[in-house]
């Protein structure tokens, strides 16, 4: 399932910034209302889960204030669509619960509850790479109808890691894996997942380290020191003596996100640097109406993996890691 259902507050901070800095806006009526969406399809998840919200700009209550009451947050009536444009399929989307399907609200500026969300079963719908999707939202009120499209992005072809082969992280090599660039303008996010039983005082507790291989890169391949993930695991643990850790293989996952999420982060990072103007961009995407994203991605997740003999000799022996109680 989607596990990345954000909060807004970038967009929405954007907003209120924005019409602050604006000598010529007139708030001529009490509140302006502005939908605000996040919609991202993922083919490899079981369900598609989308946020539909609203922000608040009022001349007399705070912007942190309206984004603690509920009511201001959603829609009562919102209708949620997704059409698959060559054949015409619709799928009205389901109002859910958040909190109730396993996907909380953090704790910070918006109301936990409700966490309202917009659900489609993958197995209930038609998703095909390559082909265009659009987005409907009807809020109601003789209001203007929002719409977007996007491509369902291709899957790239990785041919390594192999799935339930090994993996290997030479201390003596770089770390190289490629793939083919299906999809253009395509922005990928990569990382290898180490997992392991941690036991203390007879307590065995099993636990994790990810390894961060791209972040937001439009690269198509990984071309690293693999000395890094024998930095980063000696780096994140404690040396114990009574600590033993029992390694149990890793995982390797490739995400790719479509242009409209590589136009989104892109624009997002366009004033974060040391020369930057220090105003926050409002990325106003592909919606006819508001603010907010609609494009897609894919997860390409390695299971399985076993660790080759030469890394989990590196990891119990070598000179980074040996110390850590790796068997």
């Amino acid at each position: 399932m989607n596990k990345i259902i954000k909060s807004f507050v970038a967009i929405i901070v954007s907003v209120v910034i924005f019409t602050a800095c604006d000598n010529d806006f007139d708030l001529v009526t009490d509140k302006v209302e502005i939908p605000v969406v996040y919609a991202i399809i993922n083919a490899a998840d079981t369900a598609q889960y989308f946020r539909v919200e609203r922000a608040f700009i009022d001349e007399n209550i705070s912007a942190l204030d309206i984004a603690q009451i509920p009511d201001s947050l959603y829609y009562a009536d919102a209708v949620v669509t997704l059409t698959r444009v060559t054949t015409g399929e619709a799928w009205i989307m389901d109002e859910v619960d958040g909190n109730i399907e396993g996907y909380p609200r953090q704790d910070g500026v918006f109301a936990t509850a409700p966490n309202t969300l917009y659900k489609l079963r993958t197995a209930d719908i038609t998703l095909e790479s390559e082909e265009q999707y659009m987005l409907t939202i009807d809020i109601g009120d003789n209001r203007p109808q929002i719409e977007a499209t996007t491509v369902l992005i291709k899957p790239p072809f990785l041919a390594t890691p192999a799935d339930e082969g090994g993996l290997n992280i030479d201390p003596a090599r770089r770390f190289r894996i490629n793939w083919n660039n299906n999809s253009t303008n395509a922005i990928y996010d990569a990382y290898v997942r180490l997992f392991y039983d941690e036991t203390i005082d007879g307590v065995t507790t099993p636990k994790s380290i990810d390894w961060s291989l791209l972040k937001n890169s439009e690269i198509n391949e990984i071309d690293v020191l693999s000395t890094g993930f024998y930095d980063l695991v000696g780096n994140s643990l404690v040396v114990d003596p009574s600590i033993t850790r029992q390694q149990r293989g890793a995982s390797f996952t490739l995400i790719s996100g479509s242009i409209e999420i590589s136009d989104y982060i892109r624009i997002g990072q366009a004033n974060l640097g040391i020369t930057s103007s220090g105003e926050i961009p409002v990325y106003e995407g592909s919606l006819s109406y508001g603010l907010g994203l609609f494009g897609s991605r894919f997860t390409d997740l390695r299971d399985d993996l076993v660790l080759t003999q030469l890394t989990r000799d590196s990891l119990s022996s070598g000179p980074r890691t040996g110390d850590l109680g790796f068997q």
